[in-house]
């Protein structure tokens, strides 16, 4: 007897861009899998409420709110996408001859992406989505085998796959309350991601399988600070200095002070620990950090000083860190640079206790615990927004602006600097009359702050453009109007398809945790040296290196104490540092840059 095969046929209902609602009362056909559980993914429509929904799908209300937490605060609303646990998956027997008639079998080989897979066949994102119900297009596994319709090859572009995962990206991120869903572009590394998100390099490698380096159209799985991975198991492990799952006790002996300060008449030694390779591969990334250390070292050369730059290469590897630190050259240090990985700094924290030398971690967020001769430059993330707070004080008129794809975790986060301060809100799509923020609008006087929620591309491009056309109407009609200025998101400057100009006439502003505008004077001096050096324009990793050395090596160099950096704002290039201990008693950065855009087309970074 010949056997059947069995697939679920998907009813023709798109999932992304300007893709309708279902009808009320009927069932979704998109069922994707979300760290290792089954949900379908639900437009909601006019009319549908919870208890509708939770009878359509045959789960309990409670299981529903569970799912989707935003529901229960602000209620559900037309328009936006919920996920629904999928208990059971229609299926439909096709006889083996139907199946090849039908389908191509892909089995999925190591490094491809759900992307890749659909640029080999040129077939749209949704199709590859609803012909394999329970993907999770975040993480495939070689071996695995995927239907690929045949009818639909060779009929999407790259272009329009890769707008179509970032819209997929969007509504994942959307239904998701643990997860930001993050679609990988040309050219982006693991720290800059990890900066916008506010996340550790090793959060994303802990969720992810990046060990082949990342490539434009993967699809991140990023857990994010506010959102409800709160357990995290592993934040314990990592404040106690976890190293390969076990347990490292972080400093035995007693905490040394920094050594005492004094002028350098010698030669001044610093330390870079860095990741150089890996399994014979060169990671271009640190390479770009070494280069940028290198001309801050040469500026302290021009100045009269004495510097030499040990390279330590930690091979990504904790054992291999803690046999540098046993090292002659590793130990004439006045100043340690890295090791950039959390579970790499133990025997490197543990030597400078016992000695005083200060150690600089480059690029992740620290646990408590190391000393104060610890210093982290990457900024607190419980201080990100601290800047904002100012932008909603006094007499505004403030306005939150959503539309059909929102950043939940941005709203919250804009919430709680709004505090108790009133505020507006307003749903804008395509199509909603702009005379709908027209009204929102104050007269001269007061002043105008619209907090755009948008998640994705098209919904911000949206916004501000009726914000931009509302504006020149008003001024047509000689019609007065307070002060206009957007806050926004740090991505905002990733999106290719925005009127950056926009940027300027509605003074858009947004907290970063690293910041490089190449109209700066002191960013362009930089790049000129850099691109005369290597022959290619830096990256954020060389602005890094360029500023860890420039910062502690300077202050070492010149006789003043390093613990003098504290509490006071230095610039090394753009970005402001302010480095204070803490309770934990590590002395880490609490400076993010608040950039802003200005209509006299000036960027200011404060």
């Amino acid at each position: 007897m010949m056997k059947s095969w069995l697939i679920v046929l998907a009813a023709s209902v798109l999932l992304f861009g300007e893709a309708a609602a279902q009808a009320p009362g009927t069932r979704s056909s998109e069922v994707v899998s979300m760290a290792g559980t089954d949900y379908y993914l639900h437009r909601v429509a006019p009319g549908e409420t919870v208890y509708s929904l939770s009878r359509l799908y045959g789960v309990a209300e409670e299981r529903f709110y569970e799912d989707n937490p935003a529901v229960k605060e602000a209620g559900l609303k037309a328009g936006e996408t919920v996920r629904v646990l999928c208990t059971d998956v229609p299926e439909i027997e096709l006889s083996r001859r139907k199946m090849q008639r039908t389908f191509v079998t892909h089995t999925v080989q190591p490094g491809e992406t759900t992307y890749s897979i659909a640029k080999r066949y040129s077939l749209a994102i949704n199709t590859l989505i609803q012909d394999n119900p329970g993907l999770d297009p975040s993480h495939l596994k070689a071996g695995q085998e995927l239907l690929i319709r045949k009818s639909e090859m060779d009929k999407t572009s790259p272009q329009q796959i890769l707008s179509q995962m970032d819209d997929f990206a969007s509504t994942l991120t959307e239904v998701s309350d643990e997860y930001v869903y993050h679609l990988v572009e040309m050219g982006e590394t693991l720290y800059a991601i990890s900066r916008e998100y506010g996340v550790t390099v090793a959060d994303i490698e802990a969720g992810n399988d990046v060990r082949g380096g990342l490539k434009a159209g993967v699809l991140l799985r990023i857990p994010v600070p506010g959102r409800e991975l709160a357990a995290k198991d592993t934040a314990a492990g990592e404040a106690a200095g976890a190293v390969g799952g076990e347990e490292h006790p972080l400093l035995p002996g007693t905490e040394v002070p920094f050594r005492e300060s004094r002028p350098y008449a010698g030669e001044m030694e610093l330390a870079l620990l860095l990741p150089l390779s890996d399994d014979n591969t060169v990671r271009a990334s640190f390479m770009e950090f070494y280069e940028g250390a290198l001309i801050a070292a040469d500026e302290l050369r021009n100045a009269g000083h004495s510097v030499v730059l040990n390279l330590f290469n930690t091979e990504r590897s904790p054992e291999t860190v803690r046999t540098i630190t046993a090292a002659e050259a590793f130990r004439h240090s006045d100043v340690i640079i890295g090791p950039v990985y959390e579970d790499e700094l133990a025997p490197v924290a543990e030597y400078s206790r016992l000695t005083g030398v200060p150690v600089v971690s480059p690029l992740a967020d620290l646990g408590e615990g190391y000393g104060a001769t610890v210093f982290s430059m990457s900024p607190e993330p419980s201080r990100r927004y601290e800047k904002m707070g100012p932008l909603f004080e006094g007499d505004k008129n403030i306005v939150f602006i959503t539309s059909d794809v929102n950043d939940a975790a941005f709203e919250r986060e804009m919430k709680a600097v709004v505090g108790g301060n009133p505020y507006q809100r307003v749903v804008y799509r395509k199509g909603t009359p702009s005379q709908q923020i027209d009204e929102m609008l104050a007269g001269s006087g007061t002043d105008n702050v619209f907090v755009v929620l948008a998640g994705d591309e098209t919904g911000v491009d949206l916004i501000l453009a009726a914000l931009s056309s509302v504006q020149n109407s008003r001024l047509a009609r000689s019609k007065r109007t307070g002060h206009i200025m957007v806050v926004g998101n740090s991505r905002w400057v990733r999106y290719r398809n925005l009127d950056r100009s926009l940027f300027f006439k509605l003074n858009v502003s947004f907290v970063t945790s690293y910041h490089a505008d190449r109209g700066n004077e002191a960013v362009l001096d930089f790049d000129r040296r850099y691109i005369e050096a290597f022959g290619r324009v830096p990256s954020l990793y060389s602005y890094r290196g360029y500023d860890a050395v420039k910062m502690f090596g300077g202050a070492v160099a010149t006789g003043n104490a390093v613990p003098a950096l504290s509490g006071s704002v230095m610039v090394p290039l753009q970005t402001p540092y302010r480095f204070e201990t803490g309770a934990g008693g590590n002395t880490g950065n609490t400076e993010w840059a608040l950039v802003t855009y200005g209509n006299d087309y000036t960027i200011s970074v404060r």
